[in-house]
């Protein structure tokens, strides 16, 4: 038995007791009439129908839904919150289609959050990416700055040490030219020699030749026109 031979049998009953009612009330009509009082209403009437109803609701729809409820619904072990939350799970049910149509929007709404998601993921990662390339062209820049700038200082450096030794160099020249000059000077002073007491010509080749051998001697006095060593105080000779 399911739901629909309840409801007929339902209907069924009402049926008849509105078929009751309606003979209830033609009956007493018929006798209203063979008594004469065709315009006097009945008594109790608003009394009678309310019971009937009362009964009709007391002893038969009650017992009856009662029925249907532990036939259909109820299952031991079951509390009535669960029967009851089964019972609404069980009623509503869904059109196929509507339901078909339902799973394909949540699909694509699903498409388009993962859709969604990777562009921003891919965004994100091109962003990532970009930021990466910036950073390493940004260190290589600051590297070719820090090696030219130490190219720089080398160069500055080297520049610096080549002044240094041009400076260097320029003043051992010019200390060289002054000791040739000094020399020179010294030589030309020393080319003239008077000669002081005590002194010989032995000791005067001795002191500015360091040599007093006979060839030494013997130059002297070849330069000088002389014939033999005697020399005389304050006599001017050339040393050759």
């Amino acid at each position: 038995m399911n739901k629909e031979d309840y409801r007929d049998k339902i209907e069924e009953h009402r049926q008849s007791f509105e078929d009751e009612q309606k003979e209830q009330s033609l009956s007493r009509v018929s006798r209203m009439n063979k008594n004469g009082n065709k315009n006097k209403k009945p008594k109790n009437s608003k009394r009678k129908t309310p019971l009937m109803t009362i009964l009709f609701v007391i002893f038969i729809l009650i017992p009856l839904t009662i029925l249907i409820y532990f036939w259909k619904f109820y299952e031991p072990g079951k509390t009535i919150e669960q029967a009851e939350k089964d019972t609404a799970e069980q009623v509503v049910e869904l059109d196929p289609s509507e339901a078909s149509a339902s799973n394909q929007d949540k699909k694509d709404q699903d498409d388009q959050a993962d859709k969604k998601a990777q562009e921003q993921s891919q965004k994100d990662a091109d962003k990532l990416a970009a930021e990466q390339k910036a950073a390493e062209e940004a260190k290589k820049a600051q590297e070719a700055k820090k090696a030219e700038e130490a190219k720089k200082a080398e160069s500055a450096k080297r520049a610096e040490e080549a002044r240094i030794a041009q400076q260097q160099a320029e003043a051992a020249r010019r200390a060289e030219e002054a000791k040739k000059a000094e020399e020179a000077k010294q030589n030309a002073k020393a080319s003239t020699h008077t000669v002081k007491a005590n002194e010989n010509l032995y000791r005067i080749a001795l002191n500015h030749y360091g040599d007093g051998s006979e060839a030494t001697l013997a130059k002297i006095r070849a330069a000088n026109g002389m014939s033999s060593n005697t020399v005389m105080v304050g006599q001017v000779i050339k040393l050759p």
